[in-house]
């Protein structure tokens, strides 16, 4: 199936596959994922740098989400029709009782598939558009290309850390065996937005780690 010709016709640059270990396989038939990013306005990211988050680029997130559950789904139903199963997963959902996780974690399956590496924000870092991109998931069956593995664009620069108002990251450099944990307060970073945003989404976005990475700034 030609996944690189719908990426093409959807305007997405920035995209892998690879082949999913077994302790990161959410559904035993489906070892493969698609995985695929998409920058938010630079405009937006600079906005946010100066001035924290904002209900633009509120609504330039939930955007760029929708966007990406649609490319999504374009991509799943061309997989099945191909006579293939696959599934997305959701750009914003969580699935936990405590609300802090997802099905599955998009920065993981993006990281495999050679599209960059963590920061110390937690967050996927690309080399082109920094850490202000949102990403998409497919898993299927479909056999995939194995994408090459990528150097770690961040280097541990800490500029997010000192930039984040909640001191809810750690100013640890990510390795493969990290958890969510190891890197950021979940938990102290969803109170603090909760508290201090709620007239934008109700808490439910900051950016300012984001917005603070310099890599891939033009």
């Amino acid at each position: 199936m030609d996944c690189a010709g719908i990426f093409r016709e959807k305007n997405v640059t920035l995209y892998g596959s690879s082949v999913l270990p077994r302790g990161l396989r959410v559904y035993e038939s489906l070892p493969n994922v698609i995985s695929f990013a998409l920058p938010l306005p630079q405009a937006i990211v600079q906005e946010v740098a100066e001035k924290g988050p904002t209900k633009t680029y509120f609504h330039h997130y939930r955007t760029c989400n929708a966007y990406i559950d649609h490319i999504s789904y374009t991509l799943v139903l061309a997989i099945k029709a191909e006579g293939y199963d696959a599934l997305y997963i959701p750009a914003s959902q969580s699935v936990s009782e405590d609300g802090y996780h997802g099905l599955f974690p998009h920065k993981a399956a993006a990281v495999l598939c050679g599209l960059g590496g963590i920061g110390m924000n937690d967050l996927l870092v690309t080399r082109r558009y920094g850490a202000g991109v949102r990403l998409g998931t497919v898993m299927t069956n479909m056999p995939v290309v194995q994408a090459e593995a990528v150097e770690n664009p961040c280097n541990g620069c800490g500029v997010c850390v000192r930039a984040c108002p909640s001191g809810a990251l750690f100013g640890k450099k990510w390795e493969a065996a990290d958890s969510v944990e190891a890197m950021i307060d979940v938990r102290l970073c969803s109170a603090y937005m909760k508290k201090t945003y709620q007239g934008i989404g109700r808490g439910a976005v900051c950016g300012i780690c984001m917005a603070a990475c310099p890599i891939g700034r033009t």
